[in-house]
């Protein structure tokens, strides 16, 4: 995998902090946070400290200062990324970003309708970010590789101080299409977009055909 992938990887779950501290990855899956370590140390020459992070996750982190500042040079955003965070100008066309996003903030479902007394099934794969150009910038990679795709203004949690966009691929075509050219690494979401589409069979009989899935 390529740096582009780490840079997106970062955008969704990770960051450059302070002076010389940087966290490429914060995830539950154990297997994931070591792949990242992995390919840290293949494109830097340095093993990242992977750690407990509370109960429920692992972290994979340095105090390398070079790093820090090579990202920081690169145009990675420094501090908390919110509504500013956006895609370095070096990887706005690669889609080893988008890939480094979903891996870490994507998620992959089935939207169950029911008509009268029949049921119709589509899968989607999506993503939900604060910032606005983060989303916008994604769905054009993916445009760009022919992957339709549609992104909106999330309906805000009660509890929430932001509000999200949420970008999201949707129909048997489209996630099919999605799985073959950006996919997932991160091997619980990898497990179940191969779950969905296998069962396919079964559900498309009942799920309407249309241009856009």
């Amino acid at each position: 995998m390529t740096l582009a992938y780490l840079i997106g990887v970062m955008l969704g779950d990770g960051g450059v902090y302070g002076n010389y501290y940087t966290v490429f990855c914060r995830d539950q899956s154990f297997e994931f946070v070591e792949y990242v370590a992995r390919l840290v140390e293949e494109l830097f020459g340095i093993r990242p400290n992977v750690r407990r992070a509370g109960s429920n996750n692992y972290v994979a982190s340095t105090n390398v200062r070079w790093v820090h500042n090579f990202l920081l040079r690169i145009g990675f955003p420094k501090g908390r990324k919110l509504v500013n965070a956006e895609i370095p100008p070096l990887f706005r066309e690669s889609l080893d970003v988008v890939r480094g996003l979903f891996d870490t903030e994507g998620y992959v479902g089935v939207d169950v309708q029911r008509h009268g007394e029949r049921e119709y099934r589509y899968p989607y794969v999506g993503f939900d970010a604060i910032a606005r150009p983060l989303v916008v910038q994604s769905h054009h990679i993916l445009s760009a590789n022919g992957i339709q795709s549609t992104y909106s203004l999330k309906r805000p949690h009660a509890w929430g101080k932001h509000q999200q966009w949420r970008l999201q691929v949707k129909g048997w075509e489209n996630v099919e299409l999605f799985r073959e050219k950006v996919g997932f690494r991160h091997p619980v979401k990898a497990a179940r977009i191969e779950q969905i589409l296998r069962e396919g069979g079964i559900l498309r009989d009942h799920t309407p055909r249309t241009r856009q899935g």
